[in-house]
């Protein structure tokens, strides 16, 4: 099949650091190389893609303090891609939040059906333009996802899948330094403050690593800065991919503590490929990820947190590797998205 993607310019494909739906394009693309497709990527100029790339004009959004007017990029991308639309047998749209969801009404009625995968997750804003495009083709990335939503025309529901090889595997903590680990976004639906608290009932020093973009300072300011010692509570920025994964597998546990219905949760993922078990809010797609008692635990607070921290050291971190290895796959997300896409084509 002749695929195209359409990936969000706020990062390019892959990223250098923080972007899920990036590394996941990238992933995606990768595969469907690999298995004979011809694949083409609507992505920023700097990426690197295993494809054919078709640049936007700008390089990722994120890196250009002098682009004001993002959404002007979006609309110029998705008119970029109903030109070629006819060179395609099917598109791949990558919906995230806010602009994202642009590409629902943009690209409907192109010559070639279009699947898209919604990595947001549903809120009261974005409903009604789902609900108003409901025909639409539409992947789901977990059950929970889907639930929230259900009048939607879905083809399918696709876990992410990451290559857990690439991610090295500690049968044990690294060393007497025992800490916990939280990745992500530092803005307040991602939780770090219960995270932070969690550890301290625990008592473990927690190490963050993410991104603190302009609209969240703020919060990092007045709810994470000051509980930041630098002992009990570092903040480490955002990490590249080497010293994020080093971070992860040396970690007792790795901490989430998402306060919205998150459709996935891909650091969950790759903490437990690092062999790394996690202990999670029970929100959103978690309980679909993480085998309760077995790769981590559940949770409904802080204290619940801390109360499963104590337990993790019971846990088989080769459990972990293989629940990853087994049930999160590139292959297997690959193979899901081969099947849409062929329930898409189809007459």
């Amino acid at each position: 099949m002749h695929i195209a993607h359409v990936a969000p310019l706020w990062e390019s494909v892959p990223p250098r650091a923080y972007g899920a739906v990036e590394s996941l394009v990238a992933e995606l693309v990768t595969a469907q190389v690999r298995d004979g497709h011809q694949v083409t990527v609507f992505a920023s100029d700097d990426s690197k893609v295993a494809g054919t790339l078709y640049g936007a004009g700008t390089a990722a959004l994120h890196a250009d303090p002098r682009i004001r007017e993002p959404e002007v990029h979006r609309m110029l991308q998705l008119q970029q891609v109903r030109d070629h639309a006819r060179e395609f047998d099917v598109v791949h749209s990558h919906v995230h939040s806010d602009t994202g969801c642009l590409a629902v009404p943009a690209l409907r009625g192109l010559a070639v059906p279009v699947v898209h995968t919604v990595h947001c997750f549903f809120n009261e804003d974005n409903a009604p333009l789902f609900r108003r495009f409901a025909d639409e083709r539409y992947v789901a990335v977990s059950d929970d996802q889907r639930s929230r939503l259900p009048g939607l025309n879905y083809l399918a529901t696709v876990h992410h899948g990451i290559d857990a090889a690439a991610f090295p595997y500690r049968a044990t903590p690294a060393g007497p330094d025992r800490y916990l680990a939280f990745l992500g976004r530092i803005r307040p639906e991602k939780g770090v403050h219960v995270a932070i608290e969690a550890a301290r009932l625990a008592g473990l020093p927690l190490r963050i690593a993410g991104r603190v973009k302009a609209a969240d300072r703020p919060y990092f300011e007045e709810q994470v800065l000051p509980l930041v010692d630098g002992d009990r509570v570092a903040f480490l920025g955002e990490l590249d991919f080497p010293r994020k994964a080093a971070l992860m597998a040396g970690a007792v546990g790795t901490l989430t503590a998402p306060l919205i219905p998150e459709p996935f949760g891909l650091v969950a993922v790759e903490s437990m490929a690092c062999g790394t078990p996690v202990v999670s809010l029970r929100s959103g797609a978690a309980a679909e990820l993480v085998r309760d008692g077995v790769t981590g635990f559940l949770a409904d607070d802080a204290r619940q947190m801390a109360a499963a921290v104590r337990l993790l050291p019971a846990l088989d971190r080769a459990a972990c590797r293989r629940h990853v290895a087994d049930g999160f796959s590139v292959r297997r997300m690959a193979d899901g998205y081969e099947e849409a896409y062929r329930a898409a084509v189809r007459p």
